[in-house]
């Protein structure tokens, strides 16, 4: 006679680490990060201009951003995020869904009065090469206007400058320019582009910043006129 031996299986609880119990576990939504606002300096040795750069919040979100004498509509990417380039330097605030959040602030480089190395910058000059007033083409896409800019300074170094056209958003040119000693000026010329609207005459400034003297010149606004091509 064949006994066959009957084997009872026990149940036996199985033990896990809380770490290999949460990757058993059925994997849960990460949180969102925390909605952030920072104003970063992009310009040289942490000088502007400078950049707003908001994250965490929802993707395609419509927030309000509140600053130095503006207040402005916009929404962020699909992302979340949004860059804001070309902001003046001050304390700002993004307010979205009711929910407002402070944007962090960069302390202010100090120039020591618009000295860039051994050269210290006294005089910024603009004027329009193109005339007021001249007559062009409205119908095409842009027109090219002429802005003559001179840089003064005493001493020897460099000093970097750039453009912006009417906001101060839209960069147009810039570049390094370098003085030899004493008192010299040396220029710095522009070409930008207006636009016409419906038909009207073009009308427009220009603005020379130079980050290192904290600096910025409107040129005198100029208008041109309209004529039948």
């Amino acid at each position: 006679m064949i006994r066959h031996r009957h084997l009872t299986l026990l149940a036996v609880p199985l033990l896990l680490s809380p770490a290999a119990a949460a990757l058993a576990s059925p994997a849960s939504a990460a949180p969102l990060p925390a909605a952030s606002c920072e104003l970063v300096a992009t310009g040289e040795a942490g000088s502007g201009p400078y950049t707003l750069v908001l994250e965490g919040f929802d993707p395609n979100q419509s927030v309000t951003i509140n600053g130095p004498n503006t207040s402005q509509r916009t929404r962020v990417g699909d992302d979340g995020t949004l860059d804001k380039q070309g902001v003046r330097y001050g304390q700002y605030s993004v307010t979205a869904k009711g929910k407002r959040t402070g944007c962090l602030t960069p302390p202010r480089e100090k120039h020591d009065g618009g000295k860039q190395g051994n050269v210290r910058v006294t005089t910024v000059v603009i004027s329009p090469v193109t005339k007021q007033g001249t007559p062009v083409d409205c119908t095409q896409k842009s027109i090219r206007v002429a802005f003559d800019g001179r840089i003064t300074a005493t001493g020897k170094g460099d000093v970097s400058y750039y453009w912006t056209l009417i906001s101060g958003s839209q960069r147009i040119g810039g570049g390094k320019v370098t003085f030899p000693g004493g008192t010299t000026t040396q220029p710095v010329p522009v070409v930008a582009d207006f636009y016409s609207v419906g038909g009207q005459p073009p009308t427009g400034y220009v603005t020379l910043h130079i980050p290192s003297a904290d600096i910025a010149v409107k040129s005198p606004e100029l208008t041109l006129s309209c004529v039948k091509p």
